[in-house]
């Protein structure tokens, strides 16, 4: 199994553009095949590592100004010139590649003849994260409705944002009652086809609390009252850096940030607000998360000038293409802790503080101190999210939904005198024109307007 999973990851990741996923080896979403649950499994994490870690991520970088654009595509998206055109590829590798076989994958698991329910709440789970992405950058989106194309419907309605998150919810809690029944409640158990947990369904719990607690504290400018669940989901999640959910990578399966920066280089640097902060506060995480220029020093692009200094630093050794790529971490459940205690009030220094540590010891492998950045007293709004801006480095796109949700850190749009082509950063991304163009229900909706939970 480890042979063909390792053949699996090593065809996924070859190319960064114009990959088939796991999912078009062995699963058409047109034509499906009767898979086996862990082949299933295997192909449907390895689909979302690629949605977690690869265009989205990069282009969100961009907009909260962890990186900036320098050629090609990512000089356009730095321009916040982002066409309907761009997402056309994403949209199929969410839907048809990854949420589509997600749901086959969860009715296999529940044939009551062979009923699995490990894997049943594993593939919800995975659901819940991936719907999770579509929702936070699109805003409302086919759910109620999707996956019905074999049956006849090609044209699903959008379910609202607030409809979604609940959906969202209802998964990961469904997922937590499958994945807390007894092992030999299952026909079949996950292994080594697990590729994130090798089967440890508690651990798969943990993360669909904290993954819970993410979802909750999201809404909390629109949902009122919910601090003290948010806090129960965090003391039943991750709770230390053993438990995190990660994208395993080695030199087969490599981390997609690693090898894109191999493949693509010149396209991407680090922007100098974040390189600044990184130096300002002699942060240890710095020699990890970026890499000198060729005058040895670190320096980032400056997006107010017309022409980006293009002899910037890039990304450094945490995200080498064979170091793995955090999904779900401990280090987050404590910035989301610290965040809601601030919120109801108290001090949440000491929070905010464990946070820091944790993410400087994965971060740095346990080789750093962490003394020169975790010694708040006392810790604010404006600390908290700021600090965890620093910490998810090119993480996926919390950081951007963070800053949707809370305008925190306090960010300068690229001016339009040098080329921007919007007053702001965009707060959403355009639907994929091919949703547009052949399903009715989906309009699109200027990049100026918030998501549902955005400001």
């Amino acid at each position: 199994m480890k042979n063909k999973v390792k053949l699996l990851y090593a065809l996924c990741f070859t190319a960064i553009v114009g990959c088939k996923t796991g999912d078009d080896l062995y699963i058409s979403p047109n034509n499906p095949l009767d898979g086996n649950l862990p082949s299933m499994l295997t192909a449907a994490e390895v689909n979302t590592f690629q949605n977690v870690e690869g265009d989205l991520s990069r282009m969100s970088s961009i907009l909260v100004q962890h990186s900036v654009g320098l050629n090609a595509q990512y000089s356009d998206v730095q321009n916040y010139r982002i066409t309907q055109g761009d997402f056309d590829n994403v949209w199929i590798g969410l839907y048809s590649n990854t949420m589509y076989n997600l749901k086959l994958m969860i009715d296999k698991a529940n044939i009551a003849e062979t009923k699995s329910p490990y894997y049943e709440g594993i593939a919800k789970v995975m659901m819940a994260l991936n719907l999770s992405l579509a929702t936070d950058l699109w805003g409302d989106v086919p759910y109620s409705e999707a996956f019905q194309w074999t049956t006849g419907n090609k044209t699903p309605k959008l379910d609202t944002q607030q409809d979604i998150y609940k959906s969202i919810d209802n998964l990961l809690a469904d997922a937590i009652t499958d994945l807390s029944v007894a092992e030999d409640q299952n026909y079949y158990l996950p292994a080594e086809d697990d590729l994130i947990y090798k089967g440890d369904a508690q651990k798969w719990v943990k993360a669909a609390y904290t993954l819970r607690a993410r979802f909750l504290n999201r809404t909390s400018s629109k949902v009122t009252g919910t601090e003290t669940k948010v806090l129960d989901y965090l003391k039943k999640g991750i709770s230390s850096n053993d438990d995190n959910m990660i994208a395993p990578h080695d030199e087969n399966s490599q981390n997609q940030w690693g090898a894109f920066q191999a493949s693509r280089r010149g396209y991407l640097g680090a922007s100098n607000i974040f390189v600044d902060r990184l130096s300002a506060k002699n942060d240890p995480r710095l020699a990890y998360f970026l890499r000198p220029n060729s005058k040895k020093q670190f320096i980032g692009g400056d997006i107010t000038k017309e022409a980006i200094a293009a002899d910037i630093s890039v990304i450094g050794p945490f995200f080498a293409s064979d170091n793995d790529f955090p999904i779900v971490t401990y280090y987050e459940a404590k910035f989301i802790e610290a965040e809601v205690k601030q919120r109801q009030g108290g001090n949440a220094a000491a929070d905010l503080n464990e946070a820091i540590k944790a993410n400087v010891a994965y971060v740095t492998d346990g080789a750093e101190s962490a003394a020169t950045v975790a010694n708040y007293a006392t810790a604010t709004k404006t600390d908290i999210l700021t600090e965890k801006w620093v910490a998810l480095y090119n993480q996926g796109i919390e950081p951007y939904n963070d800053f949707r949700r809370t305008g925190i850190p306090v960010l300068t749009p690229r001016p339009q005198s040098v080329g921007a082509t919007l007053p702001i950063i965009p707060k959403r991304y355009p639907f994929p024109q091919t949703t547009t163009l052949y399903n009715p229900n989906a309009k699109n909706i200027p990049m100026d307007v918030a998501v549902w939970w955005g400001m």
